[in-house]
Order: C-alpha cells, then sequence, then structure tokens
C-alpha cells in the first residue's frame, strides 16, 4: 500500500514537473512569435492600422461622453491587437516549413498554441495602455479610475480573445492571406453589433458580443455604472473566463484533427 502511495505521488510530480516545462516552453515560443511575427503586414493591418481607421470613423463629428470614447478604443485595440498574431502564426510557419521543426521538437500542440497565447497577451497589453494612458492624462479621467478593475478586465479579456484567434486559425492553409479573409468575416461584425463609444443599453443585441462584457468592465473602472446592475462586474468576468476557457479548448482539440493535414502535399 505504502509503495502504491509512493508511485502515485512520484506520478503526480512528475506531471507537475512535465507542465512547468512546457509552460516555459510556451513562453519562449511567445517570446519568437513577437520577434517574427509582431512588424508583419497582417499584424500591422489588423492590430494598429484598423483600429485607427475605425475609430476615426466612429467619432469623426460625434458627441461622445469621455468615458464612452475611451472604453470603447481600448476595447477596439484590445481585441484587434489580440487577434492578429494568433490567425497567422500557423500559416506562416506551416508554408515556411518550420512548423515541422517545432513539432519535433519535445513540446506539443498545447504547448506551441499557448505560446502563441502568451504573444497575443503581450502585444495587445502594451497597445491597449496607450489609450488608458492618454484618457487619465488629456481627458482628467484619472480621479475616477479604478486601475485594479480596469487591468484586471484587460488581462481576462486579453486572454479569451487571443484564445478565441486561435480558432480563427483551424484551417489547416499554408498561406496567411486565407486566415485573413476568415478573420475578418468574424471580428468586424463582433465589433459593429458591440456598443462601443455608446451606453449599452442603446445596443441590446450587443448581449452576444463578448466584447460588450469587457466594454462594461472597463465603463465601470473609469467610474460608470455597470449596464448590468449591482452584479454586473461578476457576470462580465464570469462571461469572459468562461468563454476563454472554452474558446482555448475548442482550440486545441480543432488544431489536434487538424494538425497532420498542414503536412500533406
Amino acid at each position: 500500500m505504502f509503495q502504491i502511495s509512493k508511485q502515485i505521488s512520484v506520478l503526480k510530480k512528475n506531471k507537475f514537473s512535465n507542465f512547468i516545462i512546457q509552460l516555459k516552453r510556451s513562453f519562449t515560443i511567445a517570446k519568437k512569435d513577437l520577434k517574427i511575427y509582431y512588424n508583419k503586414p497582417p499584424v500591422l493591418i489588423q492590430g494598429i492600422i484598423f483600429p485607427v481607421i475605425l475609430f476615426i470613423a466612429f467619432t469623426i463629428e460625434r458627441a461622445i461622453q469621455e468615458v464612452y470614447l475611451i472604453s470603447g478604443l481600448i476595447t477596439m485595440v484590445l481585441f484587434l491587437t489580440s487577434t492578429s498574431i494568433g490567425p497567422i502564426v500557423l500559416p506562416w510557419e506551416t508554408g515556411r516549413k518550420t512548423l515541422e521543426r517545432l513539432i519535433t521538437c519535445p513540446i506539443s500542440i498545447k504547448t506551441i498554441l499557448m505560446g502563441s497565447i502568451w504573444g497575443s497577451f503581450i502585444y495587445s497589453a502594451l497597445f491597449s495602455l496607450i489609450p488608458l494612458i492618454l484618457g487619465a492624462v488629456f481627458l482628467s479621467l484619472l480621479p475616477s479610475m479604478n486601475f485594479i478593475v480596469i487591468i484586471g478586465g484587460m488581462i481576462v479579456g486579453a486572454l479569451c480573445f487571443a484564445s478565441f484567434s486561435l480558432i480563427l486559425s483551424v484551417p489547416p492553409s499554408d498561406t496567411p492571406s486565407s486566415t485573413m479573409v476568415l478573420t475578418v468575416l468574424v471580428k468586424f461584425p463582433l465589433i459593429f453589433i458591440t456598443p462601443l463609444f455608446m451606453p449599452i443599453s442603446n445596443s441590446p443585441i450587443g448581449v452576444i458580443s463578448p466584447l460588450t462584457y469587457f466594454v462594461d468592465i472597463i465603463n465601470v473602472g473609469l467610474g460608470d455604472a455597470s449596464a448590468f446592475g449591482i452584479y454586473g462586474l461578476l457576470l462580465d468576468f464570469g462571461v469572459l473566463g468562461i468563454l476563454g476557457f472554452g474558446f482555448l479548448l475548442l482550440s486545441f482539440a480543432l488544431h489536434k484533427k487538424t494538425l497532420e493535414k498542414r503536412f500533406r502535399g
């Protein structure tokens, strides 16, 4: 009996050690992705140019409250940057035959995907801090800001949207342009049904978009009341957390099925 308990203890220890090793390797992959892909045209267009264009299109000649101006801009920047790297990494790696080398290393497909998530998370977090700082400095929102709520929301939101972006790269293509078409068809309808730059109550259909719950978190963090009542923040964080975990598990399962198809031909 003692021998069995000892073997179980050793097995658990080995699993934990392997988890830590794979986690460290995922950060190494994230570092590689950031170095290679942060300045690629698809990433620059989706992550930086589109938010600027959409911000101008949404706000020009409109009287928008300062809170909704900043929360809408933060949401667009965070969503578009966190979903800009994930859809192009695997197609690019497949086309250059570097994915094959990664797979032969002592890492799993989950580790590779987690590396893409960490890279997208860091990339989006850095850029979404820019509108937050601008709002605090130039629009005098600093006294009403709750940075714990804002930063917590940005962390959960970035991880959720980065996990979502992995689903967009599931088709076993070796050209980033093919996944970009799918990305545009999915991402932009979400943006347009989300109540950006306005009260959430003005767009009831927005509740079907995960971005709406992130907008509500930022609104609360900037001093506004939650659109979902006294327990609004719990709902917002709960929805984003559940969706993010669901996106992650779904991406793991789908990529496992399509991985072999990437090496055919």
